[in-house]
């Protein structure tokens, strides 16, 4: 290293004791010194700022410089100043290069930069840098250093740099950028996620400016319309609104534009480009330039087409369940749990409470129905309330305003809120009466059925037919009237609810009256009570008995009128329709055994026709079964054997009547015979046994019996008392 002047202290000590000034004459007398050597160190010291000069026409005088000191003054720079000499040793550090490499001043004066605290600094492009502003260049350079305490980011200028004794050193300024760097990486995050944003989110950003034109359009639309954002920048938003819709919204824009107010869910329909309407809903905030000036509007637009069509599908749908709930039979209530108001009434359940829902809402369970029937009403809702789960209220007669008695049922369910507690009850009632009377006739028809199997008259069928016709029609008496085979008339079999007298009155009506032709129909009728008697008067003694309906159901066999069954009513004039379907029910019953019973009475009487034959025959008969067992005899027989015939009848022929010498041959005979393997002789003798033992010789004829398939069921003998000579 080239040694400091010595001259130049003492041209500084002079002019400091000389502060108005010295020449460069005077200084060179006064030290000593060759005038040419004074005025070269002169312009050194004043290129480096340690003097000043001031020219008096052609003099020059040089005064002390008015300055800090270098190291004070790089002391006061917020920025890190490190000053290199020639050989890159450090010669100066200010106090914040020593902040940021954690260092005292000892640890870093007179070193290099690799030998210091600053080595971190000691890197070859820097190196390359420093080579640069060696030559004359300066040099700005930005570098990341990191540290345990963090990174940091410095803006890292090199400059030239001229010491006093007029050799080159390297001034390095480094100029703290970490916040700069951190808020350019925050917002180009930012922008990053806003692009993001703006590109990825299922929105569209619109920027419309006063004229209603698009200054920015979002790259979505390019997804959601079929147009890139630079086919809609510039033009008018309504150049994408269908023409029919454009006026309506004109008219929707013109109050926001006019007021610069925010809006939000404008609803536009927008064009995409295949054609098809699309349903945007935007929001929108003002925009306004640098002196406050309204400019249009930032908007956030978004595609509610499928939304908007489902929310009409839901109100079609919420239509027609409503519809569907207004016209259901049931009937339909909604309560509010808190003050137990009902705040919704079906039409049935309009009905059922007797009023229309505008004067029925809003109204409690005592303020509607009678008192009798509002633990009906609130049957199920404490066990609902607890339990918070659906209740079934057992099925309920009930007496409606009418006096109609009809079998109800309810169902009570809870109804949570939006919040998911329990806010009303929806009670759905259902009229069950069809059902129970269905059951109530079923039962009425099993048992009836039962009783029908051991009627052995149709008179006695037809009685036991009019109690549950008169059940089973829900009315309050009945009569039952057979048809006299010879003169045709109706004769009364049987009555249920009537008086005696009222019975007396009204005992028979005769073939071609009236009456019996309007009884004597085909079908089924019915008719009001007060208007039968001016049809004919014998139907007088309905009136007298407070009947107010009367029906007629016939029963046929075949085209042949057997019998007519009538119900009546004290509390309807009209015989309701289940009525009359319960009693066709009940009198087909009647119609079913009609066959049966016929048949008994003519095998009845076939039986007792044979029987009196059998009784008058001179001759003695009986008729034995296939396993011996006497089934039939008749009277000259038990007369002969001196027998009743009850008993005879049911004993063993040949333990009983065959003498003990004859019993097994004869007996086996008969086995063969029913077996089919002997032919029976047609006749021959043999004797007896009477009541008294004693012996009584017959001829015999006798016949095998045969059923339809030609099996072997018994034998048939008369005989004829024999001679004892014989």
């Amino acid at each position: 290293m080239r040694p400091y002047p010595e001259e130049i202290p003492k041209i500084l000590e002079r002019l400091k004791a000389n502060p108005r000034g010295m020449s460069v004459t005077d200084l060179a007398g006064d030290l000593g010194i060759n005038r040419n050597t004074v005025s070269r160190y002169l312009d050194m010291l004043l290129i480096a700022g340690e003097v000043e000069m001031r020219t008096y026409g052609k003099a020059k005088v040089f005064y002390p410089s008015q300055r800090v000191p270098l190291s004070a003054m790089i002391n006061f720079a917020s920025d890190g100043v490190v000053i290199l000499d020639r050989n890159l040793t450090i010669v100066q550090a200010n106090d914040r290069v020593l902040a940021i490499a954690h260092a005292g001043r000892d640890e870093v004066i007179g070193k290099t930069m690799g030998e210091s605290a600053l080595s971190a600094f000691d890197h070859p492009l820097i190196r390359s840098r420093i080579d640069d502003a060696l030559g004359g260049e300066d040099v700005v350079e930005e570098i990341r250093f990191l540290q345990a305490d963090g990174e940091f980011f410095f803006r890292m200028k090199i400059l030239p740099t001229a010491f006093n004794d007029g050799n080159p050193g390297i001034t390095i300024i480094l100029e703290d950028i970490t916040e700069q760097k951190e808020s350019e990486e925050a917002l180009r995050a930012g922008e990053a996620k806003f692009r993001a944003l703006v590109e990825d989110i299922n929105d569209i950003i619109w920027n419309l400016d006063s004229d209603q034109a698009f200054t920015y359009v979002s790259p979505k639309s390019f997804d959601l319309l079929g147009y890139a954002p630079e086919e809609m920048e510039g033009h008018s938003l309504l150049d994408f609104v269908p023409e029919k819709e454009r006026e309506k919204i004109r008219t929707k824009f013109s109050a926001p534009f006019a007021s610069g107010e925010p809006f939000s869910l404008l609803s536009i329909p927008i064009l995409h480009r295949n054609g098809h309407h699309l349903i945007f809903e935007a929001s929108g905030t003002p925009d306004f330039d640098e002196i406050g000036d309204f400019a249009g509007y930032r908007m956030v637009a978004r595609d509610v087409t499928e939304r908007q069509q489902a929310e009409r599908r839901v109100r079609g749908w919420k239509s027609f369940l409503h519809c569907i709930v207004q016209n259901i039979p049931d009937m339909v209530f909604v309560k509010e749990i808190e003050g137990g108001s009902y705040v919704f009434f079906n039409r049935s359940a309009e009905a059922f409470a007797g009023g229309t829902s505008e004067k029925l809402t809003g109204k409690k369970d005592d303020e509607i129905f009678p008192p009798d029937l509002v633990p009906f009403m609130t049957c199920g809702e404490k066990e609902v309330l607890a339990e918070m789960k659906t209740f079934e209220c057992p099925e309920t007669a009930v007496s409606f305003r009418c006096g109609e008695k009809r079998y109800l049922q309810a169902k009570k369910i809870p109804i949570a809120g939006s919040d998911g507690t329990m806010k009303y009850i929806l009670t759905i009632i259902c009229d069950v009466t069809t059902h129970v009377r269905a059951d109530a006739l079923l039962r009425s028809q099993r048992d009836l059925a039962l009783a029908l199997g051991s009627a052995a008259t149709l008179g006695e069928a037809l009685a036991l037919c009019l109690g549950a016709a008169v059940q089973a029609a829900g009315t309050d008496a009945g009569a039952v009237y057979m048809t006299d085979d010879g003169s045709g008339d109706l004769v009364l079999a049987a009555t249920s609810g009537v008086p005696p007298a009222f019975a007396g009155k009204m005992r028979r009506f005769d073939a071609g009256t009236p009456a019996a032709s309007l009884l004597s129909g085909p079908a089924s009728s019915s008719w009001k009570a007060g208007d039968l008697p001016d049809l004919d008067p014998s139907f007088a003694p309905l009136a007298e008995e407070g009947i107010a309906g009367v029906a007629a159901v016939p029963v046929m066999d075949g085209d042949r009128l057997m019998a007519v069954f009538l119900v009546a009513s004290r509390r309807h004039t009209e015989i309701p329709a289940y009525g009359i379907r319960a009693l066709e029910t009940t009198t087909a019953q009647v119609a079913n055994v009609i066959g049966r019973i016929r048949a008994q009475e003519t095998v009845k009487t076939e039986r007792d026709r044979a029987q009196r034959y059998l009784d008058v025959a001179r001759v003695m008969i009986a008729v034995i079964g296939p396993d011996g067992t006497i089934e039939r005899m008749n009277r000259m027989g038990c007369r002969i054997l001196g027998y009743e015939e009850e008993e005879i009848a049911g004993k063993n022929w040949f333990a009983a009547l065959v003498p003990a010498h004859l019993r097994p041959r004869l007996e086996t005979n008969f086995k063969k015979i029913m077996a089919g393997e002997v032919v029976l002789p047609d006749e021959e003798e043999s004797p007896v046994l009477g009541r008294g033992g004693d012996e009584v010789c017959i001829l015999w004829h006798n016949a095998i019996v045969r059923d339809d398939t030609g099996t072997i069921t018994g034998m048939v003998s008369s005989g004829t008392l024999l001679p004892p000579s014989r």
